[in-house]
């Protein structure tokens, strides 16, 4: 029993002097062996009691080698994590709800592939920085790149833009959302169903890429519908009332599709709280109790209404006569037909409101435009104007005017953001002020 125990220690001892000989010792030794068995001089000049010998130690020193690779691997992962952790400049955390993959065929046959991904990119450097490409790694798609770009929004308000053109970088150590969208004019050999893996890659102005790797949804083609109605030519309008009125209409459809509803705009009205542009006229997370709406309702006047479109109208109404003034309001109330205004129905509700004829623009708005409409957000985009106009400008309101919303919305196969919400707020806010105003006098008599 001594002998074994001696034996086993020594064995244990040569593994152990094995164990810590460097890893270029080891697989010279495994080669060594190997070349003895398999060189064929070296095999034949080999004696047959020493080749079983040969065999163990080749394979002895093979094992330790694998091992000692091994055991080298994995203590400098944690190095090499952190040497490449450092040496990355941005961070991307992708967002798969606000991402959609989505084909289309062209005029001419050919099918176009579109990636758009939405993400939060964190600058981790201590310079601003630029995200100036977007390519699509997987799924692979051969053909022309027709469009890509990254686009970022800009501090401080809800205005996407890219570095190039709009200089909209990211901050030191600063976390901001972002999309990237690529159009390939081709197809993947495999078509995706619901949702499809995507990885993209998203680069800066230096080169230094970033990868995004996440499952997006999959939008079903859209059935072909007619071409886009045409707008009408402004020259070919003898009433010049109607004239002017179409040609600002134009213009504002033209700054909508510059600022829209996928960049969460609307044209070019812009809300200001004390000179400071602040995010559109879009959704909010309304709460009546929050400081912020609190001090909202107390001090609207704070918050200005802007858009140069809008101005001009009005300026333009205001030295109407009353027969002409008819004839505008005619005018804006004939092109809520659902058809090439459509995308800016809620210029002319705005425009409406302001010269006093809510109410019929409700009314129109209700009978003749399409209701659940995603291409465009037609009625959408009018509910999203009085949502935000009833935040920050609630005093222009009448409470008719708040009657005639209230029953707008009844049956109304639209989301109505927080609209409710907002008309409770206002008349309770006002029926306290009307009551504030009526103790003095009781104390008084």
């Amino acid at each position: 029993m001594t002998g074994v125990e001696q034996t086993a220690g020594t064995a244990t001892r040569i593994l152990e002097v094995f164990k810590d000989l460097p890893l270029w010792l080891l697989t010279g030794l495994a080669a060594s062996a190997g070349l003895l068995l398999c060189f064929p001089p070296f095999a034949a000049s080999l004696p047959p009691t020493i080749r079983p010998f040969v065999v163990i130690a080749g394979v002895i020193f093979g094992v330790l080698a694998v091992v000692r690779a091994i055991a080298l691997l994995l203590e400098r992962m944690p190095t090499w994590r952190a040497a490449r952790d450092e040496r990355r400049r941005f961070h991307l955390t992708p967002e798969p709800q606000q991402s959609f993959w989505s084909s289309a065929k062209q005029p001419d046959d050919s099918i176009v592939t579109q990636v758009v991904a939405r993400f939060v990119v964190k600058n981790r450097t201590a310079e601003p920085l630029a995200l100036a490409h977007a390519r699509l790694v997987k799924p692979r798609i051969r053909g022309e790149i027709v469009h890509e770009d990254v686009s970022v929004r800009a501090l401080g308000h809800n205005i996407y833009g890219d570095a190039a053109h709009s200089g909209h970088f990211i901050p030191p150590k600063m976390v901001l959302p972002a999309t990237a969208s690529v159009m390939i004019r081709g197809v993947p050999w495999r078509k995706p169903g619901k949702h499809v893996r995507v990885k993209m890659g998203i680069a800066d102005d230096e080169g230094r890429e970033q990868f995004l790797a996440f499952d997006m949804r999959v939008l079903s083609a859209a059935p072909e519908e007619p071409a886009n109605p045409s707008l009408e030519v402004v020259s070919s309008i003898s009433n010049p009332v109607e004239r002017e009125v179409a040609t600002v209409l134009q213009a504002e459809l033209a700054r909508y599709e510059k600022c829209g509803r996928r960049v969460g705009g609307l044209g070019s009205i812009h809300l200001a709280i004390d000179g400071r542009e602040i995010a559109g006229v879009g959704t909010d997370s309304w709460n009546p109790n929050s400081p912020n709406n609190q001090s909202i309702l107390a001090n609207p006047d704070a918050c200005d209404l802007r858009s140069d479109n809008l101005d001009a109208l009005t300026a333009f109404y205001e030295g109407l006569s009353a027969n002409e003034k008819e004839q505008f309001a005619s005018a804006l109330l004939a092109r809520m037909d659902g058809k090439a205004y459509l995308p800016m129905t809620y210029f002319i509700v705005c425009v409406l409101w302001k010269i006093g004829r809510l109410k019929d623009a409700l009314e129109k708005a209700k009978a003749n435009l399409p209701q659940g409409e995603i291409t465009v957000f037609g009625l959408s985009n009018a509910l999203m104007l009085l949502n935000g106009l009833l935040r920050y400008r609630h005093p222009d309101f009448t409470n008719e005017m708040l009657d005639d919303i209230e029953r707008f919305l009844v049956g109304l196969k639209e989301h109505p953001f927080q609209i409710p919400e907002k008309l409770a707020a206002i008349r309770t806010a006002r029926l306290m002020a009307s009551r504030e105003k009526r103790v003095p006098t009781r104390n008084q008599g």
